[in-house]
């Protein structure tokens, strides 16, 4: 791995942030990642090992402190990927683009994938999001990325 790395879903309320973090969280587990938390339908923290590295993922991120509170929770735990949702401007992007740079992590700015015609459900829409999200992890983690 070349650097620690702060993935981020961002954009407006509503648009599958949360969705797409939590298909990555399963989908991780589904690959091999060892984690103590269960995958609630609803939002989640949580901490996961996966090829040797330690990930923390997070689906809130609507607020400043929701934000604060995760990294710091992540960074304590010696997180080499962080997997995070939040807003795309405002308050939480300035506390995540501050962490990263006391902490030395680089940060990948992400949008869900959206249909908005309805040929495709959201769930398979933020599966598939996800999985572009796993294949990150991934070459993250192989020093490709």
């Amino acid at each position: 791995m070349k650097q620690k790395t702060i993935i981020v879903s961002s954009g407006t309320a509503n648009i599958g942030k949360s969705m797409t973090l939590s298909r990555l969280g399963k989908q991780l587990v589904v690959a091999g990642a060892t984690t103590s938390h269960t995958f609630p339908k609803k939002d989640y923290h949580a901490y996961l090992q996966y090829k040797g590295m330690k990930i923390g993922v997070q689906t809130y991120g609507d607020r400043q402190d929701l934000v604060k509170d995760g990294l710091n929770a992540f960074n304590a735990k010696s997180c080499d990927i962080i997997a995070i949702a939040s807003k795309g401007y405002g308050a939480t992007v300035k506390a995540i683009e501050s962490f990263a740079l006391a902490n030395d992590y680089r940060v990948i700015w992400t949008s869900p994938y959206r249909v908005l015609d309805g040929s495709i459900t959201a769930t398979d829409i933020k599966d598939y999001s996800a999985s572009h999200l796993k294949m990150m992890v991934d070459d993250i983690i192989s020093s490709s990325l």
